[in-house]
């Protein structure tokens, strides 16, 4: 059986290729152009594919789209329909109207990340393709659905009200406030700030850490808010408020916790310093945005940690199952935490590698910035390819064609901001 798996994000790809090499020869693609030229190809030298895996969601022509113009061709060619390729949907989205919107437009089948092998196999089993030797066995089909029930009841309760969001501080609302004022000014913010001892000593701290020092250090308050200025500020208070989510009294958890922090940082110190050199206004944004763009990522592993404390995040297929949900479920967060829409579509998207020519330069940004943080060392996940180490392809990186940056530009960022990470996270 000869099988195109679709899906823009390699981590989702390679979770289809796994389950789905038992049952026939793979092909994966990250765009729908590619997917419709090899679809094409195969038509012409009459070695079609048997069976399409479409991931829903997906930059310039979304799964709908490729779903509609492949059964346009079909019926172009007058191909009966039990001659037609087989196409299956894959959403972490999946509602009763995207549902019905696919199977009007012809879909066989449709499933919901994060995507057990269990429910794949019985898709294809109810499609005729029949059984795998290694998906006979009941039992293992069983514990091939574990996963994404978990999951699945995850989701559940949190759209029940069942898992708590965080709540920012107060002091994260007063300088909100005051910023939206009209003529906010740093002593406004030092009477403010100066009510939390801890956050004032850490933003001493950061003032005169690598990541913001200056040339006389930063002695008071009052010297730290003049170097940082008041939109840095915020930001920071934001991001020490964000590090204590980042804490679990289990200890396994709490070293995950450790890593997937670390990982955000670099990302949130790349993000910067690409910003920086691109002139962007918004650099402390971007950073703030680096910190809290894999949040859904850290909710779920908590959310685990205390529905299922007999789970282990040794666990690979569990990271797996985290990974292939965490950046909707990131923003579906942000949302209710009442992020901008920007902030929230940097958490669903930021693993893309297939942008509009107008897309926004913040997504751009922390995209290059969460590869670099990954190549730099600072990777959170251990699933990534075998054959991948540090910085390979960074190049082929679609974000960095279109920032304008080459990859001896990256690598002198890569080199000049590592040793800033290093020392600018004690000081937070």
């Amino acid at each position: 059986m000869k099988i195109l798996i679709v899906d823009d994000e390699k981590i989702s790809r390679r979770i289809l290729v796994k389950k789905l090499g038992a049952a026939g020869d793979c092909v994966d693609v990250d765009n729908s152009k590619k997917a419709l030229e090899l679809f094409n190809k195969g038509v012409e030298a009459k070695k079609p594919f048997d069976l399409i895996s479409l991931d829903v969601s997906m930059p310039k022509m979304d799964g709908r789209q490729v779903l509609r113009a492949i059964r346009k061709k079909e019926k172009e060619l007058k191909l009966d329909k039990k001659n037609r390729v087989k196409i299956i949907m894959v959403t972490a989205r999946m509602n009763m109207s995207t549902i019905k919107e696919c199977i009007k437009l012809g879909c066989n089948g449709y499933l919901s990340k994060p995507v057990s092998k269990y429910q794949l196999m019985e898709n294809l089993e109810r499609m005729g393709f029949g059984k795998s030797k290694d998906d006979k066995n009941s039992d293992s089909k069983k514990n091939h659905g574990t996963k994404s029930q978990i999951m699945a009841q995850i989701i559940n309760s949190f759209y029940k009200g069942k898992i708590k969001l965080p709540i920012l501080p107060r002091i994260v609302n007063e300088v909100q406030e005051l910023m939206k004022g009209d003529d906010p000014s740093i002593e406004d913010l030092g009477r403010i700030v100066n009510k939390d001892i801890l956050i004032t000593s850490k933003l001493i701290s950061i003032a005169n850490s690598s990541l913001y020092k200056g040339v006389d250090k930063a002695k008071d308050l009052n010297a730290a808010l003049l170097r940082l200025g008041m939109k840095a500020t915020y930001g920071l208070i934001s991001t020490l408020v964000t590090k204590e989510l980042f804490k679990s009294d289990n200890k396994a958890l709490n070293n995950l916790m450790e890593k997937l922090w670390m990982h955000s940082f670099a990302c949130a110190c790349f993000g910067k310093r690409i910003a920086e050199e691109l002139k962007n206004k918004n650099a402390e944004t971007i950073f703030l945005m680096g910190i809290v763009h894999d949040i859904g990522k850290m909710l779920l592993l908590k959310a685990i940690s205390d529905m299922k404390p007999e789970e282990t995040f040794e666990d690979g297929e569990l990271l797996l199952a985290i990974h292939e949900i965490h950046t909707t479920f990131g923003a579906v967060v942000l949302k209710k935490m009442k992020f901008s829409q920007e902030f929230i579509k940097i958490s669903e998207f930021h693993h893309w590698n297939d942008f509009s020519k107008d897309e926004n330069q913040a997504l751009l940004i922390i995209h290059l910035a969460d590869f670099l943080a990954d190549g730099s060392g600072y990777d959170f996940s251990d699933f990534k390819e075998e054959e991948s180490n540090d910085l390979e392809g960074l190049e082929n990186l679609e974000s960095l064609k279109q920032l304008g940056i080459n990859k001896d530009k990256a690598m002198k960022i890569v080199k000049e901001i590592k040793p800033v990470i290093q020392n600018s996270a004690k000081a937070f």
